[in-house]
């Protein structure tokens, strides 16, 4: 099998075609083209490394056939090959691509020179679009990797979440659903403010976990039936800390903290754990404390019956601006939120 470079000749005239044959037939495989068109149909056929071309041909310049051959094959490298009195146009030639130009008569030595310069640059051009193909196949394998971790990490991430709601449902009975129920009106909420998918899908989770610290209050409290005590109210009231410790120690649950932690703060600062008020309370945990009341008003409990959907418009305009957030009760009162 022969490996030598493929070198084309395009010159109209035969004597200059055979003298640069002569020079480079020991090292390359040469092939001779009488005009442009005739060296664009052989490179159509054949593959071509690099073209020594003659810049003064009677059925098609040299400076078109350049242009033709830098659009059609961009890595094939040319030289060119002109008169003296052609030397301003070959230069001209050089800004449109070709490699160096050749002055009939020309130097041996020169021709070697230039032609291996010039298949020492396509080498250097196919290695390096060699590799930045490499390149974009190691790229492409990564992203997938990534992509499969991403999605495995997430479904650990559900499955965590999940297991830590089942653990909650299994201390307090009567309050089953109520998390999912909450994540929904949440995000009902933040699909009236604006927030953006990346944005509710982390809501979502803080909403479903935003009693995850009642893991950590006695059930005795929790399943309760008629209203707390003084001493109870206190115990019950440790929840959103405890629920806070829990998921700081789960890196990939940062995001929920803010819920969990701030879900029974006042917008008039009568909250707790740290009575933060307005503003200065997280928006994520202003929504889901508004749709924690609102499922909890819609639930019957053993000393009250279930609120009806105006008792409840009536609740939230009376907590707006010092237990909820005013805007957020405006949006419900303007029935831009789903409730039910």
């Amino acid at each position: 099998m022969n490996n030598k470079e493929k070198i084309l000749v395009i010159d109209d005239e035969l004597m200059a075609r055979y003298a640069v044959q002569q020079v480079l037939k020991d090292r390359y495989n040469i092939s001779m083209a009488a005009g442009g068109k005739e060296g664009l149909d052989f490179m159509a056929q054949n593959t071509v490394d690099l073209v020594v071309l003659d810049i003064k041909m009677p059925d098609m310049d040299g400076v078109t056939v350049l242009r033709e051959i830098k659009k059609r094959y961009p890595d094939t490298e040319v030289v060119l090959l002109t008169a003296y009195a052609g030397i301003e146009t070959a230069q001209s030639a050089l800004r449109l691509g070709a490699l160096d130009y050749l002055t009939k008569p020309f130097d041996k030595d020169d021709v070697i020179n230039v032609v291996e310069r010039g298949l020492r640059k396509r080498q250097d051009l196919v290695r390096l679009k060699l590799e930045h193909e490499d390149l974009l196949r190691i790229k492409e394998y990564l992203e997938k990797e990534i992509e499969t971790t991403r999605d495995n990490l997430l479904l650990y991430y559900e499955g965590t979440i999940k297991a830590l709601i089942r653990a909650i449902d299994a201390k307090d009975h009567y309050t089953f659903d109520h998390s999912e129920h909450v994540a929904r009106l949440s995000l009902s909420i933040a699909d009236a403010i604006g927030f953006s998918k990346i944005m509710k899908d982390k809501l979502e989770h803080a909403a479903i976990m935003h009693d995850i610290g009642k893991i950590g209050i006695n059930e005795q409290i929790l399943r309760k039936e008629s209203l707390l005590t003084e001493e109870e109210h206190i115990e019950m009231r440790k929840h959103p800390e405890i629920g806070a410790r829990i998921v700081r120690a789960v890196p990939f649950l940062e995001d929920t903290v803010d819920v969990i932690l701030y879900h029974h703060e006042r917008f008039d600062g009568n909250g707790y754990p740290e009575g933060l008020e307005g503003d200065k309370i997280p928006l994520t945990a202003r929504i889901v404390s508004v749709a924690d009341t609102i499922d909890a008003m819609t639930r019957d409990r053993p000393y009250r019956n279930a609120l009806s959907l105006s008792q409840l418009i009536d609740e939230l305009k009376k907590g707006a601006g010092t237990q909820f957030d005013p805007e957020i009760v405006k949006l419900i009162n303007g029935n831009k939120i789903k409730l039910f």
